[in-house]
């Protein structure tokens, strides 16, 4: 059902990806979102398991004999995926379930992808902060501890924290507007979901509502449509959230058809601008979050400026002598 992949070099991969990183979000909000990440982990696994009250340990247990059953977690990789989704935390879990066995280490596994897999695990107390959590898989399901000789389940989960500017979650004051197209296709969108949706442009908010659509503009390019005007074609590419694949797949083929049904969506309405729809589509197997389920091209056509010349005063025509 999920599937794992790698490069040959994992940890080369990490080392480039690492890289990158400084050139783009905030570090030190990267640092209070791990951080938080962390609590919320722990907390939300205690939930889940109440067997582990007291036994999620970081990293490793603090003694080869801790008393099982436990749980360790670690923060992995922290990879730049995107310019809208940010960075990728991934969030690695093993537990331990001592004279139980592995099968109740898998019984615990199951309901752990089952509480986490695209849940929000939010803190307690004054810190509200809240992470989806996206079951990623493993590779090695199982393993050996080969220094303490015990049998652990692997889990691996993965967390999206968009780029900050400022290391701040907010937007800063006189952040810049999203393009008009955009911010047109947004208030459509908005108005054909309804009030459940919350409907986002160009970037992941830090913290996006559980049933939410992302637009952001991927390309654009203009046509010749004749000798005094001009067409102009912009692309963009959807995301789809929610909490389960049919609701998502449901919104999805709710806005294709919204574009059928409306050839014209407004821009200003009042002014009499409007923009078309050219080609609307659904890949319902993309990825929510990285690729868009949705495709879509809108065209508006515009007149060409009038160039300024000189105007002609008088035309004089002579006869042509043979």
């Amino acid at each position: 059902m999920y599937e794992y992949k790698t490069a040959p070099d994992e940890n080369m991969e990490v080392e480039k990806s690492l890289a990158k990183q400084s050139q783009h979000a905030s570090a030190g909000y990267a640092r209070v979102a791990c951080h938080r990440m962390r609590q919320a982990f722990k907390q939300k696994l205690i939930d889940i398991i109440p067997a582990l009250q007291g036994r999620v340990y970081d990293v490793q247990p603090p003694s080869q004999t801790a008393e099982e059953p436990y749980a360790v977690m670690a923060l992995g990789e922290e990879i730049w995926k995107s310019s809208w989704a940010g960075y990728r935390q991934v969030v690695r879990i093993k537990l331990y379930a001592g004279q139980a066995g592995l099968a109740q280490a898998d019984v615990w596994a199951n309901a752990l992808i089952a509480g986490l897999h695209r849940a929000s695990v939010t803190g307690k107390g004054e810190d509200t902060s809240a992470f989806t959590a996206h079951y990623l898989g493993v590779r090695d399901a199982e393993k050996l501890d080969m220094v303490t000789g015990k049998a652990y389940r692997t889990l691996r989960f993965g967390v999206y924290v968009p780029e900050t500017e400022g290391g701040s979650a907010t937007p800063a004051p006189g952040a810049a507007q999203p393009e008009e197209w955009l911010a047109a296709l947004v208030r459509w969108t908005q108005k054909q979901l309804g009030e459940s949706w919350s409907v986002y442009a160009d970037a992941w908010p830090p913290q996006p509502g559980s049933h939410a659509v992302l637009w952001r503009l991927s390309g654009c390019e203009t046509r010749m449509a004749g000798a005094s005007m001009y067409e102009l074609r912009k692309r963009f590419i959807g995301h789809i959230t929610a909490p389960g694949t049919t609701e998502e797949n449901r919104a999805a083929s709710a806005l294709v058809e919204g574009f059928a049904a409306q050839i014209q969506l407004p821009l200003e309405q009042d002014k009499g601008r409007y923009m078309s729809t050219a080609e609307a589509s659904a890949d319902l197997q993309a990825d929510a979050i990285l690729d868009g389920q949705l495709r879509l091209t809108l065209v508006q056509r515009r007149m060409r400026p009038a160039e300024e010349a000189a105007m002609i005063r008088r035309v004089e025509i002579h006869p042509i002598l043979k």
